[in-house]
């Protein structure tokens, strides 16, 4: 099966590549710059140059690509974006369109994740589709920690309750529901445990044999509310793999 990925060099798509290419499929990689060779496809997602070009031939899309805190340019890829990458699916007889979300988009206002829940309603109208959501990535909770361990008092939202998850797991996960076909159904992906903020930050700096006081961060309204209630996680939906010390360790 010949499978064109969107957001192929990014954390998700460096996985999601590798595993397709081990269970025999044909993977073309799209990205707006110029394609390096055979196996690249040049669209962009913002304009729509280059999409009917670049879903020509392919039997399934596992759609990735994301440009999350942008202002506009997020509007533009991830909403609009989808809607451009659907309807050339659509015009091309794609077969399957695989769309990647998060966990708990339906119950938290963030922008983002509104913008993100608009684009698999698009997803659902007119394409055979499957969607998968996860839960926060390994190595996106690192760079966040990483960031806040610059400052002198390292604010932490402590109280909110995450669930890491390796991106080889969900990238199996998608893997294997490319090869399903369309399920017109949302597969979750979660890790393997739930910890708060404060013991991910906890163990992040052991790890890292760094010492740091935690600052609790207080997220006011009805976000924060969302996240203390644990609307990131999935507790009874745990997946097989590495747990966040595991991975901190590896």
């Amino acid at each position: 099966m010949r499978i064109l990925v969107t957001g192929a060099t990014g954390t998700l798509g460096q996985q999601v590549v590798p595993a397709l290419q081990a269970a025999g499929h044909d993977v073309v990689r799209m990205s707006r710059r110029a394609a390096p060779d055979a196996g690249w496809r040049q669209a962009d997602l913002a304009t729509g140059e280059g999409l009917d070009g670049a879903v020509r031939d392919v039997d399934a899309i596992a759609h990735l690509a994301s440009s999350p805190y942008k202002g506009k340019y997020t509007q533009r890829t991830d909403v609009d974006g989808t809607q451009r990458l659907r309807d050339a699916a659509r015009r091309a007889g794609v077969g399957h369109l695989l769309f990647a979300s998060i966990v708990g988009i339906d119950d938290i206002p963030w922008k983002f994740f509104r913008q993100k829940l608009a684009g698999e309603e698009l997803v659902r109208d007119g394409v055979p589709w499957s969607i998968v959501r996860a839960t926060q990535f390994h190595p996106a909770i690192d760079m966040v920690l990483s960031g806040a361990a610059r400052l002198p008092l390292m604010p932490v939202p402590s109280q909110v309750p995450g669930q890491p998850v390796d991106p080889a797991v969900v990238a199996r996960v998608i893997a294997e529901n490319l090869a399903a076909g369309p399920s017109k159904q949302i597969t979750n992906v979660c890790g393997p445990e739930v910890l708060t903020f404060k013991e991910l930050a906890t163990a992040w700096l052991e790890a890292r044999g760094r010492r740091r006081p935690q600052l609790p961060l207080h997220v006011p309204g009805a976000l924060g509310k969302a996240f203390r209630a644990g609307a990131l996680t999935l507790p009874d939906q745990p997946t097989e793999g590495p747990t966040w010390h595991d991975w901190l360790h590896q």
